[in-house]
């Protein structure tokens, strides 16, 4: 098993490069969720939402399930904002699936999440 460790910053850094249109964007921890703020250019407002990680995978082709505290309605509005394979906005659930998204993470599976103060951890394990 392999362990990848991410700070909140250099994530924060990541998208702030990678996404259009986003001009604030912090994550903190929250008792047992991710706390994420962005602002985005074409919202007229900040967004502050929760993050808790539902299930992660048992095979690679699994996903791993966030649960996202926001209204549907708002989730509906990012679903036209956010297209890319690998993927998928369920209501009020992002579903996330590692072996579209990257070739690194072709034939492993994450089965394990963790949420510290700083930094986040992907417990990752060949399939």
């Amino acid at each position: 098993m392999v362990k990848i460790e991410a700070s909140y910053s250099t994530i924060e850094k990541v998208v702030l490069k990678t996404a259009e249109g986003i001009s604030h964007f912090s994550i903190s921890k929250d008792e047992e969720s991710l706390l994420v703020k962005m602002k985005h250019g074409s919202f007229p407002f900040a967004i502050s939402v929760k993050v808790k990680v539902l299930s992660t995978q048992r095979t690679p082709d699994d996903p791993i399930v966030l649960k996202v505290g926001v209204p549907s309605f708002l989730m509906e509005m990012l679903k036209s904002r956010i297209k890319r394979e690998g993927v998928e906005l369920h209501g009020n659930e992002i579903h996330l699936y590692p072996r579209k998204i990257s070739r690194v993470f072709e034939d492993l599976i994450v089965p394990n999440v963790e949420l510290k103060e700083d930094r986040i951890i992907l417990h990752v394990e060949e399939a």
